[in-house]
């Protein structure tokens, strides 16, 4: 892999990390100013909402000025909103700052995501996209670590993340252009037409999307729910992200050897069956392993769905598809948790796990469907 790709990689592991460090900041510091948790909860959306307002125009943008300067121009905003929010204490004003926060995500995403997949060599696509998931999964620990030593507090924690994203852009900018520009125009390769091809690779997406959202919000939840201590409720999320992180590096490296729609579906049916053993083995040692493979299944399903993509378009189409799996992937992450939360309030804590074992035989299904996938 050329010093060029380390570089792109190294520069979206530290602009996400800059994010995920906001988040947790985001609700402490609305929070400090009296915020109601109606309010966090609005606020803590937003990011998603701009997200999904600037998908529709990545490939538009990318045409225009190039996948370079649009991941640049999706971190330098993340700096400006950092910044923003170090020199104001006007919720009002943090409102919006946020929204532009999650256009600069949906940039920096998207671009990250088309430029990895459109330059690893197809024979080792697999392992490589598997390792830089497992990269971009680390951002999501070292963010909230940083917030961990910074402290929540002041202008302080603003401008680290600032100058974090401002790291990122040096990183990019030292990468040089990409390798081959995208010349067709956006309008060649429309969304629907790119989701029906690839449908088992979305539902796999999206179900991955649905259940990673859920599980960090109402898997220690659902622990206490059902009698574990609170130690116990936080380590069965740790266990499980720890699972998804390692399972997108093993199934990258399945991916270049098997065939990727028995992995898939593979994944898929783990993630169906492994929930419903949760709740038995919940207070015995068990349950590490079992949380640890429903985790794997996950964060495999999600990378060969990537991998698969990567290997079937290019172009403005792989555009189009990296921005199109970020989309199905937040909505399923926005869905998720009011789904099962409304499951959990109906029958109980254990129906957490039980929707999502029953998502999962949808996606299964999906995918044994989808012969040409």
């Amino acid at each position: 892999m050329p010093y060029r790709l380390f570089l792109v990689i190294g520069a979206g592991f530290l602009s996400a990390s800059s994010f995920w460090m906001f988040l947790p900041l985001l609700s402490l510091s609305l929070r400090a100013e009296g915020a109601s948790d109606a309010l966090v909860g609005i606020m803590s959306g937003l990011p998603w909402a701009g997200l999904l307002a600037v998908s529709v125009f990545i490939p538009r943008i990318l045409h225009r000025i190039g996948l370079q300067r649009m991941v640049l121009l999706g971190m330098a905003l993340s700096a400006v909103v950092f910044l923003g929010f170090a020199g104001t204490r006007a919720i009002s004003l943090w409102a919006g700052l946020t929204l532009l926060l999650g256009v600069a995500l949906g940039l920096r995403w998207a671009g990250v995501d088309t430029w990895i997949s459109g330059s690893v060599p197809n024979h080792l696509r697999g392992r490589l996209i598997g390792a830089f998931e497992l990269i971009m999964a680390g951002a999501m620990a070292v963010g909230p670590a940083m917030l961990a030593v910074l402290g929540s507090s002041g202008a302080k924690p603003f401008l680290a993340a600032a100058a974090v994203a401002c790291a990122a852009m040096a990183l990019l900018a030292a990468a040089g252009r990409e390798a081959s520009g995208i010349t067709e125009p956006p309008g060649t390769t429309r969304a629907l037409d790119v989701l029906r091809a690839e449908l088992a690779s979305y539902s796999g997406i999206a179900l991955v999307g649905i259940t990673e959202a859920c599980n960090l919000s109402l898997l220690p939840v659902m622990g206490l729910g059902l009698g574990a201590t609170l130690h116990r409720a936080a380590l069965l999320l740790v266990i499980c992200q720890i699972g998804a992180a390692a399972g997108s590096l093993a199934c990258g490296v399945l991916a270049d050897r098997l065939n990727r729609r028995s992995l898939k579906r593979g994944a898929a049916l783990v993630m169906a069956a492994l929930p419903l053993a949760v709740p038995f083995c919940l207070h015995g040692r068990a349950i590490w392993p079992v949380l640890a493979l429903w985790g794997a299944a996950q964060g495999g399903l999600f990378t060969v769905g990537v991998v698969k993509l990567g290997t079937r378009f290019s172009g403005t189409a792989l555009a189009r598809a990296m921005s199109l799996a970020m989309v199905v992937y937040t909505c399923g992450g926005i869905a998720g948790p009011p789904l099962m939360g409304g499951i959990m309030a109906t029958f109980g804590p254990a129906g957490l796990v039980y929707g999502q074992a029953a998502l999962a035989l949808v996606g299964v299904a999906l995918i044994a469907l989808r012969r040409t996938d």
